[in-house]
């Protein structure tokens, strides 16, 4: 009995409280509409009060109440605007600027393969002048052929060239630099040629010293080369010139071969031997002149030492 009598005052006391609270709420909503009310009211008088007083006319009141409420908008849209057209010109700026720099990339590096081939052309003009100047001095004729190909081991020491037999050139035919002998011609086709160098392990040139006209003969070896077969009694000097000695008839007579730089006498030997420093450059060698109006046989020099 007591258990139903706290379950119906516990009900009671809830649908107290819903409808006080319903009170409640329709007594904030009807505050609330009256609250506005009172304001549209008040707008429409005073509308109706500047309508009246005849100092601003409606058109221009409307206008104002529109550029009012437009304003912030106006505003906002126009920085936007504003905003979208300075990305959008610094983005024009910005690819005109790519495309100048690549085109000015391109412009200078034509001009750096403009001003290389410029310098290389002068470095080969200065090398050529003097090698032309020094075959246009030489009564016999020449042919020069540039060098196409080499061997790759230190004992066959041999160049290809780009002239042969079309061109004048025979086998055995010497080559020369104004610098001094280079070799000769060891095999000959229609428009290519061997040259073996004076270095080769194969090669034997007849040669005499300059200063006492003493005889010798050069071999080609792996280090350089080597004068042989000089008599024990001769006085050797450290740069003594070396020529060809034009014994043979293979190398005209007279052509500098290089300087001694070393050389040794052993008590038991007949003979001594010196050391040859190579007048010319053979690592650096790009063309040669190929005397064709040999071999030779013993007279005048080719040079005039």
């Amino acid at each position: 009995m007591a258990l139903t009598t706290l379950k119906n005052f516990h009900h009671l006391f809830q649908d107290l409280f819903f409808l006080e609270l319903r009170y409640y709420q329709n007594f904030l909503r009807d505050f609330l509409f009256l609250m506005l009310s009172f304001i549209l009211l008040l707008l429409l008088i005073l509308l109706f009060v500047l309508s009246q007083t005849g100092k601003i006319e409606s058109e221009n009141r409307l206008q104002q109440v529109i550029h009012t409420i437009n304003s912030p908008f106006q505003k906002g849209l126009n920085a936007l605007v504003r905003s979208i057209k300075s990305i959008w010109e610094d983005y024009i700026i910005l690819v005109d600027l790519h495309q100048e720099n690549s085109e000015l990339r391109d412009q200078i590096s034509e001009l750096k393969q403009k001003v290389n081939q410029s310098r290389e052309e002068a470095v080969q003009y200065r090398r050529l002048r003097g090698q032309l100047l020094f075959a246009k001095r030489q009564s016999d004729e020449k042919v020069m052929a540039e060098i196409i190909g080499e061997s790759v081991d230190n004992l066959h020491q041999i160049r290809l060239l780009n002239r042969g037999s079309t061109h004048g050139l025979k086998r055995n035919y010497s080559a020369i630099l104004k610098e001094g002998l280079v070799g000769r011609i060891q095999s000959v086709s229609s428009f290519q040629s061997v040259l073996q160098l004076i270095t080769d392990f194969r090669s034997r040139v007849p040669a005499l010293l300059q200063r006492n006209r003493e005889k010798g003969l050069i071999f080609g070896t792996q280090e350089g080369l080597e004068m042989r077969q000089i008599k024990r009694r001769i006085e050797l000097k450290i740069g003594d010139r070396v020529i060809t000695s034009g014994l043979g008839g293979m190398f005209p007579k007279g052509i500098l071969i290089g300087t001694v730089s070393k050389f040794e006498k052993r008590s038991h030997e007949l003979f001594q031997t010196a050391i040859i420093e190579p007048s010319v450059e053979f690592s650096s060698m790009e063309e040669v002149f190929i005397v064709i109006s040999g071999p030779y046989q013993q007279g005048k020099p080719l040079f005039a030492n």
